[in-house]
């Protein structure tokens, strides 16, 4: 059968009522699109759908808000969908979810727009919930919209001398961070974001609006938790806040040559650390390309055992760099953004190592001394503390055992991209002699099947189980999931 590369280009102009909304729809060629020809008529269905439903000014093909939603973080990603819908409220997302379902088209959710590989943006319909940022807080609990980033979330708690947990770039979406995992500045002391989900409103692949939390169908409150946006699209949640108004926060950083001795003791003193402090090393350059060993620091606790803490972490080497000191989480989150590149090209891998032994520092350090990019750097999340006496089965994440996530950040300006995902291959597989079968769902795409079938252990069964009650069409693809437990 013929296949031609066409795409639905809206207008943009508002048309009356009457007349068809495909009068108004120019289908032509464009980079990235690949459509049977019978799809045709399936897309026009829907873009009429939704044009009635909702207004021309929601439902889009082209035009600056289209480029706004498609444009990603990641610069390397280059989706057209056929259809977005700026969402402004729950039965916008209602909208969208029925159309790409009734016309069997392929359906996606973006909120921060932080996934390196595109996920938010990869169906041929595109719900965007960027206009749906919003933080209400009562008491100790956040409710926030589905499109809110850290920073909006880290802001209003701050304001209240409170905090949430969140990664650790300010415009990353809580709920598409918190839905898959979360590791953060605060793990080690309240556990992962996800940990912090006491509850969401949740649109089906029916149509149907969900509350959802531990009492409101438990399974899906389960599932939510680690399993990702593959159940429906979640568009509010509501958070746990904390009672603490801020941390120290900061870098400590030592020589390169120092790493074996610095990770020997570092390893030693996990094991020791309080609850409240989290302590996660960076192999990092500099702009001058020289290297060195940087250890990100973040205490919650008292403010008077702030330099003893210091002292701790200062004390694994020679420290040639010691920047710490008290800021709110939004300050921390905002300082993160500045030092975050925009419009350049990456590709992300991950590790799960059950320690950072000698042998897996080195594998590191030879990665980093022969990287194919002088901006690419490779970091350690750990996890320890609170996360780790959750029970396992508790939530649908897939790991509760002390660990490091490591994360591969292969960025490069835009060009080649070939020697660079060599390089991020090349560390992974290097690595694996060292790792646990486990890996970070948020960080792994949709290339990387292997890590899907392990990524959840024990819990896959129950997982697909509710996958196929909840999604039986399976219109949710928020992150991987495996194909059957029985690979696993």
């Amino acid at each position: 059968m013929q296949r031609r590369n066409i795409v639905g280009k809206y207008s943009g102009k508002t048309m009356p009522r009457g007349i068809s909304a495909s009068a108004s729809i120019n289908f032509e060629a464009k980079k990235g699109h690949s459509i049977m020809q019978e799809e045709f008529g399936t897309i026009e269905k829907a873009f009429r759908i939704l044009t009635t439903r909702l207004g021309t000014s929601k439902v889009v093909s082209s035009g600056t808000d289209y480029e706004k939603t498609r444009n990603i973080w990641n610069a390397a990603v280059q989706l057209y969908p056929q259809i977005v819908v700026l969402c402004e409220n729950t039965s916008d997302v209602q909208a969208a979810v029925l159309a790409a379902a009734s016309c069997k088209l392929s359906f996606s959710v973006r909120g921060g727009g932080h996934d390196w590989a595109g996920r938010s943006v990869n169906g041929q319909v595109v719900a965007d919930l960027t206009r749906m940022r919003g933080v209400a807080i009562d008491g100790h609990v956040a409710t926030i919209g589905g499109g809110t980033i850290s920073t909006d979330l880290a802001e209003a708690a701050s304001a209240q001398g409170l905090t949430a947990v969140t990664g650790i770039i300010g415009s990353v979406g809580v709920a598409g961070l918190a839905l898959g995992g979360g590791y953060g500045h605060l793990t080690a002391k309240f556990g992962m974001a996800l940990d912090n989900i006491v509850g969401a409103e949740v649109v089906l692949a029916d149509g149907r609006v969900i509350q959802t939390d531990e009492t409101q169908e438990p399974d899906l409150f389960w599932a939510i938790r680690g399993g990702g946006g593959n159940f429906g699209v979640v568009t509010q949640l509501r958070l746990k806040l904390h009672p603490v108004a801020n941390i120290a926060d900061g870098i400590i950083a030592f020589p390169w040559e120092q790493a074996g001795e610095v990770f020997k003791a570092y390893s030693a003193m996990i094991a020791t650390l309080p609850d409240g402090l989290t302590v996660m090393p960076t192999f990092f350059a500099a702009p001058d390309g020289k290297l060195s060993i940087v250890f990100h620091l973040a205490w919650c606790g008292d403010q008077a055992q702030d330099e003893r803490m210091i002292e701790r972490v200062k004390s694994l080497g020679a420290p040639t760099t010691v920047q710490v000191s008290r800021k709110t989480l939004a300050e921390v989150l905002k300082e993160a953004e500045r030092r975050t590149m925009t419009g350049i090209h990456w590709i992300v891998r991950t590790v799960t190592l059950p320690e950072l032994t000698p042998a897996s520092i080195q594998v590191i350090r030879r990665a980093m001394e022969h990287r194919s990019s002088p901006l690419s750097w490779i970091a350690s999340h750990p996890f320890y503390g609170a996360g780790e006496r959750i029970p396992l089965r508790s939530t649908a994440f897939g790991i509760r055992t002390r660990h490091f996530m490591v994360g591969i950040y292969t960025a490069w300006q835009p060009g080649e991209e070939a020697p660079h995902r060599a390089w991020a291959d090349g560390v992974e597989a290097a690595l694996k002699p060292f790792a646990l079968t486990s890996s970070y769902p948020n960080y792994f795409g949709t290339d990387r099947p292997d890590q899907a079938a392990q990524a959840y252990g024990e819990n896959a069964g129950r997982l697909l189980s509710l996958k196929q009650r909840y999604d039986p069409n399976r219109l949710f693809n928020a992150i991987s999931l495996p194909e059957s437990s029985s690979k696993i």
